[in-house]
């Protein structure tokens, strides 16, 4: 995997370093830092936050990711870390894409520093490929992979075919729209009311009867079933062809 630092372009200084410089006051008075000789290297806290960003990806991203690390001020003085500073995601970082990095030292003096990171990478997507009404059961010819930047995305994406397919759609869709999984739901192959067929099966022999199901039921679902002829309820799978198998 090739990772291509950017160099960036907004300097971390002035109005903004209290909310991205957080030190222990407490800890730290004018006689402790009359004894500081060295500072932390501002080149240190860059590598270790490039370290979080290159583990957090993983070997297996695109040989095109590009991360952009803020860069720290050549002011900016923190006292030297006694070991390598510590890093993870900031507080209310969702993803790795757009976030912020917690850089901590504990001694000999405490304090931590917020690192924004943006992370650029080529990512496999499903698109949709013509408009796509309200409640559509998504078929193949529906959908496909398209190749678009991380940047551009939200969660919850889909990144193979199979995961769509079958899905019914919450919404209206246009063609070109990323799928997510805030515009689609299991789709409803049981409605309640529906008549059913109800089958239990063992090695060589399979036994089926009618019912009437008592609620909705999507895709590998358990739902309630009312035997037409004993008039029981019972309950049962829904599978792919609509019928519902009993037992577990």
């Amino acid at each position: 995997m090739h990772l291509a630092a950017i160099a960036p372009r907004t300097p971390i200084i002035g109005p903004m370093l209290c909310g991205m410089v957080l030190i222990n006051m407490m800890l730290i008075s004018h006689d402790v830092n009359a004894q500081v000789v060295d500072s932390e290297p501002l080149e240190r806290i860059v590598e270790v936050v490039r370290t979080l960003v290159q583990t957090t990806l993983g070997a297996a991203e695109p040989a095109t990711t590009r991360i952009e690390i803020a860069q720290l001020d050549s002011r900016l003085r923190l006292p030297r870390c006694a070991q390598i500073p510590s890093a993870e995601l900031a507080p209310g970082t969702r993803s790795i894409d757009n976030g912020t990095i917690s850089v901590r030292c504990s001694a000999p003096v405490a304090w931590s520093i917020l690192v924004p990171v943006r992370v650029e990478r080529e990512q496999e997507v499903v698109v949709v490929t013509r408009m796509l009404a309200r409640q559509h059961i998504i078929q193949p010819d529906d959908v496909q992979i398209k190749t678009v930047s991380s940047r551009t995305l939200s969660n919850g994406y889909f990144d193979t075919l199979d995961a769509v397919i079958g899905l019914q759609t919450k919404r209206a869709l246009n063609p070109g729209e990323v799928l997510n999984t805030t515009m689609v739901t299991a789709a409803k192959l049981i409605k309640r009311g529906q008549q059913v067929t109800l089958f239990s099966s063992r090695p060589g022999l399979t036994v089926q009867m009618k019912g009437e199901a008592l609620e909705d039921g999507v895709l590998g679902q358990r739902i309630r079933i009312r035997n037409r002829t004993s008039k029981q309820i019972v309950e049962g799978y829904v599978e792919s062809s609509g019928t519902v198998r009993l037992g577990l």
